[in-house]
């Protein structure tokens, strides 16, 4: 089973992309050759990788489910 993280596209250049993570506010730098990303849209990442384009609400929507998902898990971080 994959899980994605949801995050915003903040810069591109060539095949990588600068990205805020929606779940922690952390900011790095993945491979976005998957997808056609542009400045300011959502994206999934996996691995270091953009994997799919998503919108905002997919994106809040997933972001609360996965800091959900670590209040109940008691510690347990995905």
């Amino acid at each position: 089973m994959c899980i994605t993280r949801p995050a915003k596209v903040l810069a591109l250049e060539g095949d990588r992309a600068r990205v805020r993570f929606l779940d922690r506010g952390s900011v790095d730098t993945v491979d976005a050759s998957l997808v056609e990303a542009r400045k300011g849209s959502y994206v999934d990442i996996f691995a270091g990788r953009a994997v799919g384009l998503i919108s905002r609400e997919e994106a809040e929507f997933k972001r609360d489910l996965r800091l959900e998902m670590d209040r109940l898990g008691a510690g347990v971080r995905l």
